[in-house]
């Protein structure tokens, strides 16, 4: 408090004493998680060591039983013992952390195969847990749900039970994930206010779980998520969010929370799983990880180095060969091939690229021999920064009222591209394409790309914050909401600063005029939002659903847009932001 009071003028004994603080912190972190375990309140898994997905690792053309007809690589990869040291490190280590050993296991990224849940069993664990997805295939019965994602009752029951793998003693108990309701956490709440967010999620396990309540039976509902992705998007790290969830919970009879060890004592017969098709929480594939070129490639420079190990390690000694292993389970991690292929970027691609290169060359060189040549050569094709977000050139004066878009309409126009590759999360729903935006001497227009079609009804809403030039003046903000149904557009409402509680005050359509055909276009006098040369529009596009946000443009922070006479757009137009 004294450091927060001082706001400036610290001193190098006010670094250390934060220093030695955040120490102090960290070096807490376990020891709670481990009276936390003790005290029943939690039950703590494990993962494979270095995060591999564990059925490629088992054999690479697992890639294609859940994916038929997916490019695989040249070189076909099979070392389930490399997959059991994975499994087997993770355990000891759980139980040199913890005191005891694990119980269960979330394998990397959800995914599982035949030849994990073997693994599994002879390693001695009690359960592990994947997606829905996987039982879908595996049971060849898809789960069902409304427009509001409530499940069908046929699929409640399927779904909401335990499920087993093998008899007696060797008996290996598997869970399976509800994937919408955990996803509701990790991709929508974040940006509804916590309490409506709490609620809408007991209400939504009451509603999914009333079938099979109805038949006398208990549903096991399992969520699970990343733990770390989620609450990064959340105001104040998702704190007040679980508060209220976890107090929602305890009040309400119906809901017991239970440790999936909790969940096996209670679950009386459970559904027996004689076999799993291989695929993991993402689509119930491992498309990520492997048939892309890139990918594919990849995974034939890490067979070529296993195989070299093999050949190779008996002629040195343990001190060589040792970290040489080491170096092909830290290759075998699913975060290299993450950022491999087409479907996820950061500004980080050349250095991941470098770094999995140099753990395979690392093979060769603690073996006494020369990497290949083409080590030296990146992975990635293109090594892809993020899309250009471009400033308005010049005034616009699209007409909003024509079924068609002129080449000229939106010419000077900024524009904003989602940019769907620079996250590390994988499953949130994109709707939004691309946005453009522009003033003329009197009005503000704008217009979204979609990037698909959408089916329902859903709200576009605009949020429109009026930066002054002045910094005495106040900041104002408006809300322009567009109430689509399939192709049609059935309302639009433009809420004054103060009116943004959805009450659909707002004013008429006079002012907000607008159409929606295969884009939402529309135009708003700037009048009408009290902005005035010199000021900055900041735009922020969201689209809901039933009144949950599925998709943002910019998914962060804002769209600026300058109000400044055409002349100085001109001036800056040939720079990109």
């Amino acid at each position: 408090a004294e450091l927060v009071a001082k706001q400036r003028g610290y001193s190098y004994e006010d670094q250390e004493l934060v220093s030695e603080q955040e120490k102090r912190i960290l070096a807490a972190v376990i020891p709670a998680y481990r009276d936390a375990a003790n005290r029943g309140s939690v039950e703590l898994s494990t993962t494979p060591f270095y995060h591999p997905i564990l059925p490629l690792l088992c054999d690479s053309n697992n890639g294609r039983v859940s994916s038929p007809g997916l490019p695989l690589p040249r070189r076909r990869f099979l070392q389930n013992n490399d997959a059991r040291e994975q499994m087997r490190r993770a355990i000891a280590l759980h139980q040199q952390t913890f005191n005891e050993k694990p119980a269960g296991m979330w394998p990397s990224e959800g995914s599982v195969s035949n030849e994990v849940l073997t693994l599994a069993r002879e390693l001695g664990l009690k359960w592990i847990a994947s997606d829905e997805g996987v039982l879908g295939r595996s049971t060849q019965s898809y789960f069902e749900r409304d427009s509001g994602g409530r499940l069908s009752p046929d699929s409640a029951q399927r779904l909401y039970r335990l499920h087993q793998n093998g008899d007696g003693n060797a008996a290996l108990s598997i869970v399976f994930r509800d994937h919408n309701l955990s996803d509701l956490i990790g991709f929508v709440y974040s940006g509804m206010p916590a309490k409506d967010a709490a609620a809408h999620f007991v209400r939504s396990i009451k509603s999914n779980a009333e079938p099979v309540l109805a038949g006398g039976r208990d549903a096991f509902v399992h969520i699970i998520l990343d733990g770390e992705n989620a609450w990064e998007h959340f105001p104040s790290s998702g704190r007040e969010f679980l508060r209220r969830l976890y107090e929602a919970l305890q009040k309400d009879s119906q809901i017991e929370p239970l440790t999936i060890s909790e969940v096996i004592a209670n679950s009386g017969q459970p559904a027996t799983l004689s076999s799993l098709v291989p695929g993991s929480w993402i689509n119930a594939n491992f498309n990520v990880w492997i048939g892309a070129p890139e990918d594919n490639l990849s995974w034939d420079y890490l067979a070529e180095a296993r195989d070299f190990y093999d050949r190779h390690a008996g002629a040195v000694d343990a001190n060589k060969s040792k970290p040489a292993y080491e170096e092909l389970l830290i290759a075998e991690g699913s975060d290299w091939n993450w950022w491999y292929g087409p479907e996820h970027h950061s500004a980080n691609d050349r250095d991941f690229d470098e770094l999995y290169r140099s753990h395979l060359a690392n093979v060769y060189r603690l073996l006494g021999a020369n990497p290949p040549d083409y080590l030296e050569q990146p992975i990635s094709a293109e090594l892809l920064g993020k899309l250009r977000t471009v400033p308005q050139s010049a005034y616009i004066r699209p007409r909003i009222d024509t079924p068609n878009i002129g080449y000229f309409d939106w010419l000077g126009a900024a524009t904003f591209s989602a940019d769907r590759r620079t996250s590390a999360m994988h499953g949130k729903t994109f709707l939004l394409e691309r946005a453009y935006a522009g003033i003329s001497e009197r009005d503000f227009y704008f217009r979204v790309d979609f990037a698909r079609e959408l089916a329902g009804e859903h709200t576009i809403e605009l949020r429109i914050e009026v930066l002054p030039a002045s910094v005495q003046a106040t900041r104002k903000a408006f809300i322009a909401q567009f109430c689509l149904s399939g192709r049609a557009l059935s309302r639009t409402v433009l809420l004054q600063p103060g009116q943004g509680d959805g009450n659909g005050r707002g004013s008429s359509a006079d002012t907000l005029q607008a159409s929606f055909e295969r884009w939402l276009r529309a135009q708003i006098p700037l009048s009408a939002l009290k902005a005035d040369q010199g000021d900055t529009l900041l735009l922020r596009f969201t689209v809901f659903r039933e009144e949950l946000p599925l998709d943002s443009l910019p998914a962060q922070g804002w769209m600026e847009l300058p109000i400044i006479a055409e002349e100085q757009m001109l001036e800056t137009g040939d720079q990109v932001w």
